[in-house]
């Protein structure tokens, strides 16, 4: 992997970015410093309200650049991001998703992530890292606050390792379905604490399904054709009956009468994960 140019022939690094700057020009700089951006096919970003100085950032990192004079809310960005890939596979990003993983580390998550999509129909697979996810990570706040951790994320092995008393309030609270898959984010061994909701994949990623994680925006490989046939699709054909900022929002769309938990598709989240959650422009 060191040294070697495009070796994802098959994956487009994307990202959209609305209004930030200094953002957006840290977190590529986070890319071109690991060495990154030589991996992908093609690297696009689609700026909302772009401005000169907007252009310029990417231009510099070897981006292709679309933008729009509105704002088209992330819906409409992700949407004309999407209308733009040829490649098979997307590497979807926001503006404020640095990298906390060297080069090398991606490429083998990559790796991993793309064997298992392939190997067991997996048709989007996250990338936010597991220990270090950064800022405004409500969902995991949700699960610890619902369920409390067995073996928190990062710490050392309780001894013993099974309490029997949090295994029973696990299973109480399976009525919160969707906040189950939210414990890749809070424990060390998520398949312990909710076997059946989620398991290791063979190549040591973690997978489980959308009746119990929601979708995300942040950081995800994806199949092109599912992100614009399936998901895109259903928020054109059934748009959210509340709107973020006046737009559309992909999520709460998905949410509408239950039908992405109703879908129980496949969903992986890389190990250990590669990206944060960071804002330089408030």
């Amino acid at each position: 992997m060191a040294g070697q140019s495009n070796p994802f022939p098959g994956v487009t690094l994307g990202m959209i970015s609305w209004r930030a700057p200094e953002t957006v020009r840290h977190t590529l700089e986070s890319y071109a410093q690991a060495g990154i951006l030589d991996l992908f096919a093609a690297r696009r970003i689609h700026f909302n309200e772009i401005s000169a100085a907007d252009q310029a950032i990417a231009q510099a990192h070897g981006f292709e650049v679309t933008g729009s004079n509105d704002n088209l809310g992330i819906f409409g960005a992700v949407d004309r991001l999407a209308r733009e890939v040829t490649t098979p596979y997307l590497l979807s990003l926001e503006n404020d998703c640095p990298l906390v993983a060297t080069r090398d580390e991606l490429g083998a998550m990559l790796n991993s992530a793309l064997a298992d999509m392939a190997a067991l129909d997996i048709p989007v697979f996250i990338l936010r890292s597991r220990r270090e996810p950064g800022e405004a990570f409500a969902r995991r706040e949700r699960y610890e606050r619902r369920f409390r951790p067995v073996w928190p994320i990062g710490q050392p092995q309780p001894d013993p390792l099974v309490r029997p008393h949090l295994l029973v309030r696990a299973y109480e609270d399976r009525r919160k379905s969707a906040l189950r898959g939210c414990a890749i984010y809070a424990e060390e061994d998520p398949a312990l604490r909710h076997p059946g909701v989620i398991k290791r994949s063979p190549n040591g990623s973690w997978v489980t399904s959308s009746r119990y994680l929601n979708w995300t925006n942040n950081a995800i490989l994806v199949r092109t054709d599912f992100l614009r046939d399936v998901v895109l699709a259903r928020v054109h054909s059934h748009p959210a009956k509340t709107s973020l900022n006046g737009h559309q929002d992909i999520e709460a769309a998905l949410k509408r009468d239950h039908w992405w938990a109703r879908q129980n598709i496949l969903m992986g989240q890389s190990e250990p994960g590669a990206f944060t959650h960071k804002r330089f422009d408030r």
